[in-house]
């Protein structure tokens, strides 16, 4: 992704990007998240002490934007597949009572949303889209 695109989405506001988000990644079908070692994937917990697994729609802003708390772990973007987000992690995270953050920007700023609405809201997209 180019450094200008990069940067005029991070000024976006968390809605703004939210909508981005579920449009490029039904479009590109994959989402990206936080990984250690391509076995453990970044949660963190937000001010409300909820946990949140923390998605974005590209490699590239996934790198920018990791805390540097998941950075000090040598986490890295690791690609899931829409398909296999939607079937296998939404319902696994919504099981374990865990929220989506969705494309947080590198001031920590971003819409932390419930598994079923992110998943609602991606497959109506999804039918957008490939229809």
């Amino acid at each position: 992704m180019h450094e200008k695109q990069i940067e005029n989405l991070l000024n976006l506001s968390a809605e703004e990007r939210y909508d981005f988000f579920i449009r490029h990644c039904a479009g590109f079908e994959e989402v990206w998240g936080l990984s250690v070692e391509d076995d453990n994937w970044i949660v963190f917990r937000d001010k409300d002490g909820d946990d949140v697994f923390p998605v974005w729609p590209h490699t590239d802003l996934a790198e920018v934007c990791c805390f540097d708390e998941h950075k000090d772990l040598n986490a890295k973007p690791r690609r899931i597949q829409l398909d296999e987000f939607l079937q296998e992690c939404i319902p696994e995270m919504v099981a374990d009572k865990i929220w989506f953050g969705i494309f947080f920007n590198h001031k920590r700023e971003g819409l932390i949303i419930d598994g079923n609405r992110l998943k609602k809201a991606l497959e109506e997209e999804v039918r957008t889209v490939w229809e």
